[in-house]
């Protein structure tokens, strides 16, 4: 491995750590810039939706953390050392990444608008959420230890709190369950970023080792 790929690797790595609190901070402050913004009830779609006051801010905040989880996803492929599973992670991170930027730009919602589950920019935000889903599944394989442990553990907690909300929309007024999808939504893509960022730090420790 020579000097330039050596820093080439560990500016992508870094990136690792970016993009996690890049999409984090954009959530909650852009969030915090809307007046009147349920983040217990509203979508983190509606951040970038057609009529969102702040719509501006979000796609560029949007566009700069995607570059960054993009990176961070051609950076594992590099130091994968062709191990087909740490591969699959990294087109996986990628996959979740740029399909999520598509419907931000191209495929947005309109604000406080429930949009259509078979609409063209739901089914690509699913692609997304099956990319990091399918990425923690593999990660887990490909690494042991406690990281096989903790990546285990998020899609483990995404199944018990879907069926959470599931039993709790059969039991309760629609509305009511309709006002926890902001909350839902923010579970999973929060504990994602967790997942990404701890990945970042654990193939930082195993390259300051070599």
């Amino acid at each position: 491995m020579n000097t330039s790929i050596s820093i080439l690797q560990k500016v992508l790595l870094t990136s690792g750590l970016l993009a996690p609190l890049l999409y984090f901070g954009t959530d909650r402050l852009v969030g915090h810039l809307i007046p009147g913004y349920s983040f217990s009830a509203q979508s983190i779609s509606d951040l970038s939706a057609i009529g969102s006051p702040q719509r501006w801010l979000a796609v560029l905040l949007t566009v700069a953390a995607c570059v960054f989880m993009t990176a961070f996803g051609v950076g594992i492929w590099l130091i994968s050392d062709q191990v087909l599973l740490l591969r699959a992670v990294s087109v996986l991170i990628i996959g979740n990444a740029i399909p999520g930027l598509i419907a931000t730009l191209f495929f947005p919602t309109h604000y406080e608008v429930r949009p259509n589950f078979v609409s063209t920019g739901v089914l690509i935000m699913f692609s997304s959420v099956l990319c990091s889903i399918l990425a923690m599944v593999l990660g887990a394989i490909a690494i042991k230890g406690w990281f096989r442990i903790f990546s285990i553990s998020i899609p483990t907690a995404f199944i018990l709190f879907a069926i959470l909300r599931f039993a709790t929309e059969k039991n309760s007024p629609a509305g009511e369950a309709v006002s926890l999808i902001g909350a839902q939504e923010r579970t999973m893509s929060y504990s994602y970023l967790l997942w990404v960022f701890v990945l970042s730090i654990y193939l930082w420790s195993l390259w300051l080792k070599e």
